[in-house]
């Protein structure tokens, strides 16, 4: 995790924005992440959007034809990717993955090259113009944002691809802020002075909702690992302490694999947590009790069901009578 106030984050991606824009992208151009979920991921997300262009993004844990199998087809003017990531004590390198999936791409005008993990980067083997993220994200430029009519297009989310050769389902601006200022802002009541940590990778949908935590004036917690790490299992619950969130998000197996081998969230100070979303599959009653038990006494469970198709929710939490809804 990084800590980022908003005028940081705002002066990145005006000038991550400036980059895109000199290795041609605009209006309508395709932007396309291989990054594990990091702050350079929301940052390069909406610099993309803020020109107009389209985003997409998959993890790194999908080797370089899966990814290419997925972005080829939207023809991207720019690849953002980073030479690792870490997943259960093990820091795994993707920079010869990254130089594949690049070349993979013949549509490229430009890559740039996130130093995540600490391995360095070659220029060499990179499909056009290759730049450093310290150069992209380092200049000084002004924001400027581009407008676009409702329904244009923000980003393409990818189909898990067991049926067939994986299938872009394209979101427009007005449609998915809608969306998710409905499920963030009036389901989960997020407001500012909140944080959200909800575990997941840049290619589950949950990834997209996560980044609309800032729509609402709350905080997005990101966080590059595994949930549940030989070495710390509870590492969660421990980040969720430490940045004192208040809505923490997870898949409905998450909460029997604590039970399970005993692990007690309870011993990291979780007082301000008010919410455990889960969504992915159904949630086990079990799980119900269990976080009563040892998560507090007073925490909703929010069990929501969705999916990629509207990278939003069917059907999610009602807030509890005891908290009526803030104030607009």
């Amino acid at each position: 995790m990084a800590d980022f106030a908003r005028r940081q984050l705002r002066a990145q991606v005006a000038s991550v924005a400036a980059t895109l824009r000199d290795l041609g992208v605009g209006r309508g151009d395709r932007v396309v992440g291989y990054l594990p979920n990091t702050p350079h991921a929301v940052i390069a997300f909406l610099a993309t959007a803020s020109l107009g262009a389209v985003w997409s993004v998959c993890g790194q844990d999908y080797a370089p034809k899966a990814a290419a199998d997925r972005f080829a087809q939207l023809e991207p003017t720019v690849l953002i990717t980073a030479d690792g990531y870490l997943f259960n004590g093990t820091t795994h390198d993707r920079r010869t993955a990254s130089r594949e999936l690049a070349c993979a791409l013949p549509s490229l005008k430009g890559t740039v090259l996130v130093d995540h993990v600490g391995f360095g980067w070659s220029e060499d083997g990179h499909a056009g113009l290759a730049v450093p993220w310290e150069d992209a994200a380092g200049r000084t430029e002004y924001l400027t944002i581009a407008p676009v009519p409702f329904d244009h297009p923000l980003w393409v989310v990818i189909s898990s691809g067991t049926t067939g050769v994986p299938k872009g389902i394209v979101h427009g601006h007005g449609g998915v802020l809608l969306e998710h200022l409905k499920i963030l802002g009036l389901h989960c009541d997020l407001g500012v002075g909140d944080r959200l940590l909800w575990y997941t990778t840049t290619h589950w949908m949950m990834w997209n909702p996560v980044v609309s935590t800032l729509l609402t004036g709350a905080t997005t917690c990101t966080y590059d690992g595994s949930p549940a790490p030989l070495a710390r299992p509870d590492i969660l619950w421990e980040l969720a302490a430490r940045h004192k969130v208040t809505v923490f998000g997870t898949s409905p197996q998450y909460l029997p694999a604590m039970a399970k081998p005993g692990i007690e969230p309870s011993v990291h100070d979780l007082s301000a947590v008010r919410i455990v979303g889960c969504t992915g599959s159904a949630l086990p009653a079990s799980a119900y009790p269990w976080v009563r038990d040892h998560v507090g006494p007073g925490v909703q469970v929010a069990s929501t069901s969705g999916g990629t198709d509207v990278v939003s929710g069917f059907a999610g939490p009602d807030l509890p009578a005891s908290r009526p809804l803030r104030s607009p």
